[in-house]
């Protein structure tokens, strides 16, 4: 939750947020002060952001490393709400072996395969139609240190072997995921914001939930899954982010101009 607020407040902005101003939204979401300022440190540490003091108060920044996660996120965003592109037919593969002894290392892996949209048809192998993350897999493979036990590859089915629709069916379980999205999809509109507190509650709400569908949704193109109710969720995220995104930025100028020391 934190990470969306800094990455979407404190991307653009040259100003920063002072301490207060994040208190304040951290606590409407029911997080106390002794635990916002310990996620404060911690994200600090973390190499998400930096301080700036000035006089008596504290002003936060990103970090370069927050920066490329919320640039990361922003990139990805757009591509989930955009909707997907036509597809060549081309799947970006990847075959690994993790030791056992290294459980750690192959949860890392795994959250990062699931981020990047891949699924796993068979054992030791991951595939994805989005072909343009290429360059982030093999960044992830490298920064664990497998890849000795890696080969990532390109191009399409020869037959013989899986197609097309059967990978669709071995690597993704959607199930839970839909059911969530008609969920979604029922609730919305049930309650409006009061006034523009709660909106700016509400908007950092909706973003992070829409980072939650794209973590689980990859995302597939019509070509390989013609019906998806999530394209239907992603429509829904679009049409509030446009319609709460202004006067939510403006609000949240207000409060960091509010929270300033005396």
């Amino acid at each position: 939750m934190l990470l969306t607020v800094i990455g979407e407040f404190l991307y653009d902005s040259e100003e920063g947020a002072w301490t207060a101003a994040l208190m304040k939204v951290l606590g409407g979401m029911g997080i106390e002060d002794h635990a916002a300022r310990q996620l404060l440190s911690r994200a600090a540490s973390a190499k998400w952001i930096e301080r700036e003091r000035i006089g008596r108060g504290v002003r936060w920044h990103l970090a370069d490393h927050g920066r490329a996660l919320a640039a990361d996120g922003i990139k990805r965003s757009h591509a989930f709400l955009d909707g997907p592109t036509s597809w060549d037919g081309e799947w970006l593969v990847l075959t690994i072996t993790v030791p056992q002894r290294k459980n750690s290392v192959r949860n890392r892996l795994n959250g990062g395969l699931t981020w990047l949209g891949m699924g796993n048809p068979t054992p030791g192998v991951w595939v994805t139609p989005h072909v343009d993350r290429a360059r982030e897999l093999s960044e992830l493979v490298s920064t664990l240190g497998l890849s000795e036990s890696a080969l990532i590859l390109t191009g399409n089915l020869r037959p013989g072997g899986l197609g097309n629709h059967e990978i669709v069916e071995r690597a993704w379980d959607l199930t839970d995921l839909a059911d969530s999205y008609r969920t979604l999809l029922t609730q919305d509109g049930a309650s409006e914001p009061r006034d523009d507190d709660e909106l700016l509650l509400s908007y950092i709400e909706l973003v992070s939930l829409q980072q939650r569908f794209m973590r689980l949704d990859p995302q597939l193109p019509k070509e390989l899954l013609p019906e998806w109710i999530g394209r239907d969720g992603a429509v829904l995220f679009q049409r509030r982010r446009e319609q709460w995104s202004a006067k939510t930025h403006a609000h949240w100028l207000r409060v960091v101009e509010a929270s300033a020391p005396k």
